[in-house]
């Protein structure tokens, strides 16, 4: 494989925008796995992962879009990524940076109502988004995010 296309394509325009989407899906698709399989192995873990559940589960699927899909990956990129990351970034401290805003990312989904479980895999999802926004910036992030989001509330339709 030539790998220098590859590189080539991941910082065309089509790739600045095509990498971050196909990251958010497999992203997604790689923690539903994860998840599924530990809940079928282990199922006491889910009640560590739901936690209460967050304020939206009950909500009609017009709100559900609304904040899924729109409103909360904006809101937590802009304060997690663009905010805090970028703080660090700014002062050179990348990795200080990307472990203290993806842990806040994780404790900011427990506070919304799930369990620690889900704040640890939160963590490590927002170490993602952050790798992605340091290499794309707070579109890529953005892009990410909606993406995986968006593939969240299409399983979540499916399910329910």
């Amino acid at each position: 494989m030539n790998f220098s296309k590859v590189n080539s394509f991941m910082h065309s325009k089509n790739g600045k925008v095509l990498c971050p989407i196909l990251i958010g899906l497999s992203l997604y698709l790689i923690n539903y796995s994860i998840l599924k399989s530990v809940f079928y192995l282990y199922p006491a873990t889910i009640p560590l992962t739901m936690g209460n559940g967050s304020w939206w589960l009950s909500q009609s699927i017009f709100v559900k879009i609304l904040y899924v899909g729109l409103f909360a990956p904006f809101i937590e990129e802009l304060i997690f990524r663009r905010g805090i990351l970028n703080w660090f970034i700014s002062n050179k401290q990348f990795a200080l940076g990307l472990f203290v805003s993806s842990a806040l990312f994780g404790f900011w989904h427990m506070l919304s109502g799930w369990g620690i479980l889900k704040a640890a895999d939160m963590c490590l999802v927002g170490i993602v988004f952050g790798l992605i926004y340091k290499k794309y910036q707070f579109k890529g992030s953005l892009l990410a995010h909606y993406f995986n989001n968006f593939l969240s509330l299409v399983f979540m339709m499916l399910l329910v």
